[in-house]
């Protein structure tokens, strides 16, 4: 009776250590991968942070018109 296990399946016949691929294509350096990265996350964050103060601003305004109203109303009740 034949085994139906192939030469290659077996756990002793393969490589248990790595083996950089030589001659495969070129790529993009890790340097400028990080580079760009670090790129993207400072312009995520400056953005998140212009965004926020944009709306900080706006609520101010809503708070102020608020209070002025209120001291309106205040002033016109008997």
């Amino acid at each position: 009776m034949q085994s139906t296990q192939s030469s290659a399946s077996v756990p002793t016949d393969r490589a248990t250590e790595f083996r950089p691929v030589e001659g495969g294509p070129n790529t993009t350096s890790a340097e400028a991968l990080l580079i760009a990265a670090y790129f993207v996350l400072w312009a995520l964050l400056f953005r998140f942070v212009l965004v926020s103060h944009r709306r900080q601003q706006v609520l101010t305004v809503r708070l102020d018109e608020l209070e002025r109203r209120l001291e309106t109303n205040a002033r016109s009740e008997p």
